[in-house]
């Protein structure tokens, strides 16, 4: 036998390391479900023209709902009093005081009023007649004003009128030069054109439908207005308004893009009214479905929901349903806000007036479905557990609202040290805009799968610790989203499972 070659294959076999098992270790974990009302940004109930309606000092009103978004509409003459000398202390100061409360802004510029309509009471023109246009500019366009502008309102806009279509451009784009960018305005809705922006000619004709159409406008003369607002706006979503059935201008935007809105919801007024008779035939027009000839239909309105948002807005308020018994039952509001949710809404506005205690709990059940809620239904985590080691977490998503979020938040999971301030951020950059609801009130959310791998750093301090979960603001680690489940710590982070860092 040959000692000396038994002696230098014993000493190799010495010097190596005794190998340990390395099969990753798998931990699963499942959240519980929170049913609570989650008020996250972008999506719900909106205030109107006030950012918190809860400690408004002259008209709180502590049954409204929580908000994280509020809704302002300036007429232009507020806006550029003189020519080209702008009043943006109006909206800045809106946007200051907005994002002091952390919510975001959906803002609409409108040119004409209802007839005879005055500035509210705690307005700087308190009950004076809202012109709409500036002065200055109804003193070219009016052949009834001459030198001066008098207390009257009855003069309807010519939408054709190139004087007025360039002034409003102009304006259009100093708005857009000072605002597209700002975080603060979450979206813009298209309200350049008819009463209170709304695409129609209502109180100023009384014996005739109201309609755009119906008096001599073809969508060429109007799309116009839509360009303008996306030239001028080319970062921020817009929405617009539902039109009506002799219009094409609303087709054309979805085409194009917009979202959609529509601002009488809840109107169930004996005879004709907004729910059976209104949108049912609007959105048929729409469609191209109609009897009236649409320049452009859109066969796929009802699904743009999927891209755009779907903003609607009540028909009077709540305190007046109250008024109604006979009309306004439980049952009839419990099927306004089953619309609500078949339309895929985002934003519901209620005018942010009290809440009638019969009508709360079918209110809340609305709230919880609005726009997006996402809940992390389960995740598995695999790993060494030591330091440059891979962390693999798959994880399972379903969207349990009516729409998606139109604003991407990504997840972020973080290692949290239990004994020590130690904190370490894994950024999955994904992209939850992506992630669809179920197709409707009755049909099932589907379910999305991500997959996360990672390398746990080479410095990672061995011990125990806490996984966190959050969707955050983009390129931060600042967590944005309550999601539908519990374990919340703090701040909208929520803790998931315990691991240990080996040596």
């Amino acid at each position: 036998m040959n000692y000396n070659r038994l002696i230098i294959i014993n000493l190799i076999c010495a010097s190596m390391p005794v190998l340990a098992n390395t099969k990753p270790i798998t931990l699963n974990y499942t959240p519980t479900i929170n049913n609570n009302i989650l008020v996250n940004p972008d999506i719900g109930i909106t205030d109107h023209q006030t950012i918190n309606r809860h400690n408004n000092p002259y008209w709180a009103e502590p049954s409204y709902p929580k908000t994280s978004v509020a809704y302002y509409r300036w007429y232009w003459e507020q806006l550029e009093p003189q020519k080209g000398i702008y009043n943006y202390k109006i909206i800045d100061d809106t946007i200051k005081a907005a994002r002091a409360q952390n919510k975001k802004l959906v803002i609409r510029f409108m040119t004409m009023p209802g007839l005879n309509e005055t500035y509210y009471k705690h307005s700087p023109r308190a009950g004076k007649k809202i012109l709409g246009i500036p002065c200055w500019l109804k003193k070219q366009i009016d052949p009834q004003t001459h030198a001066f502008c008098k207390n009257d309102n009855s003069f309807i806009i010519n939408y054709k009128n190139k004087v007025f279509k360039d002034n409003l451009k102009r304006f259009v784009d100093a708005m857009g030069k000072r605002y597209d960018h700002n975080p603060t305005i979450l979206r813009l809705d298209v309200g350049l054109v008819g009463t209170w922006g709304e695409w129609h000619l209502a109180t100023h004709y009384k014996n005739s439908a109201p309609t755009l159409g119906n008096h001599g406008y073809k969508a060429a003369d109007l799309i116009p207005y839509i360009t303008m607002m996306q030239h001028a706006f080319p970062d921020k979503m817009l929405t617009m308004s539902i039109g009506t059935t002799s219009d094409s201008t609303t087709s054309y935007a979805t085409q194009h893009g917009l979202g959609w809105r529509a601002d009488c919801i809840g109107d169930w007024t004996p005879g004709w009214n907004h729910m059976l008779d209104g949108y049912p035939q609007t959105i048929k027009h729409l469609e191209g479905k109609g009897n009236i000839k649409n320049s452009y239909p859109d066969k796929d309105f009802l699904n743009r929901w999927q891209h755009a948002p779907v903003d609607l807005e009540i028909c009077t308020d709540m305190l007046d349903w109250k008024k109604q018994p006979k009309t306004y039952t439980l049952a009839k509001v419990k099927k306004t806000f089953d619309v609500i949710l078949t339309l895929h809404t985002s934003l519901f506005n209620l005018k942010s007036s009290k809440i009638p205690a019969e009508y709360q709990p079918l209110l809340d059940s609305l709230i919880k479905k609005l726009g997006y809620r996402f809940n992390l239904n389960h995740v598995e985590v695999i790993s060494d557990f030591k330091p440059n080691s891979k962390i693999t977490f798959n994880s399972q998503w379903q969207n349990m609202g009516v729409a998606p979020s139109y604003n991407n938040y990504p997840i972020v999971w973080r290692l949290r040290s239990i004994n020590s301030k130690q904190k370490y951020y894994f950024y999955a950059n994904n992209n939850i805009t992506q992630w669809m609801p179920a197709s409707s009130i009755i049909s099932k959310a589907p379910l999305y799968n991500i997959r996360n791998v990672f390398t746990l750093p080479k410095n990672i301090i061995p011990g125990k610790y806490y996984i966190d979960v959050a969707m955050v603001k983009p390129h931060s680690n600042q967590p944005q989203i309550l999601l539908g489940i519990n374990g919340e710590i703090n701040n909208k982070w929520f803790q998931l499972i315990k691991i240990k860092i080996n040596y």
